[in-house]
């Protein structure tokens, strides 16, 4: 739940309050990304995970030499099918350059589907959405993820937070031959300034903001707030 620490992002505050109080470990998963786990296992009538810091944002650039191969490949949420692939050759060629490829595929997922609340669910793959043409933002960011791989691009899913909203937000981060790049088909831009990121992964399977089981008869409420610093 709490923001990484990277070239682009510096994390100034940070601090996680569990109500009933447990131990909390800390270590990273196998995408890098910080992860904090725990259990409380005595009755209680209520628990409460409050993570809040303060985050300063710069360019929204990430240099890598090596990018890991598991990104290029389809995952559970990201394959495809011939009939996919040949919509995206309706608008990528090979004469194109990575960036120019991944910003035309930003702006053709983005026409191409219809953002609609609760059409789609955790488990919908990224051809459910290209046959439906509706979803969330992660439905976006998985279609996207898909035409980025079937045309040789490296691409990964973004969990993270976006300044003035009230809920978690997904995006793709794009492989330029250099450095990471924010593309945001949800709302067909670049990725700059005012968007924090959590951690990434193939799919929304590989970086949930939160995952855990709860036994006995309650409801899950999230409530967030941003707060923001530019470099």
């Amino acid at each position: 739940m709490a923001p990484c620490m990277n070239s682009m992002q510096l994390v100034e505050k940070r601090n996680l309050c569990i109500e009933p109080s447990c131990m909390v470990y800390w270590t990273k998963d196998g995408f890098g990304n910080e992860v904090q786990y725990g259990s409380y296992n005595q009755a209680h009538d209520k628990f409460r995970i409050e993570s809040s810091g303060v985050v300063k944002c710069g360019p929204y650039v990430l240099p890598e030499l090596r990018p890991n191969p598991i990104y290029l490949a389809p995952s559970q949420h990201t394959y495809y099918d011939h009939s996919f692939e040949l919509w995206v050759h309706s608008f990528v060629s090979t004469g194109m350059d990575s960036v120019t490829k991944s910003v035309a595929i930003l702006h053709n997922v983005h026409d191409y589907l219809t953002y609609k609340k609760f059409s789609t669910s955790n488990t919908t793959c990224a051809m459910d959405v290209f046959r439906s043409r509706e979803g969330v933002c992660q439905d976006f960011a998985h279609v996207m993820i898909a035409a980025c791989r079937c045309v040789g691009l490296y691409a990964r899913y973004v969990n993270g937070l976006v300044l003035g909203e009230g809920e978690t937000h997904a995006w793709v981060e794009v492989y330029d031959g250099s450095c990471w790049k924010g593309y945001d088909p949800t709302r067909d831009c670049c990725v700059t300034w005012g968007y924090v990121k959590i951690a990434h992964g193939g799919d929304v399977g590989d970086c949930p903001s939160n995952r855990g089981q709860i036994y006995g008869n309650t409801k899950e409420l999230l409530n967030i707030k941003t707060v923001l610093k530019e470099l």
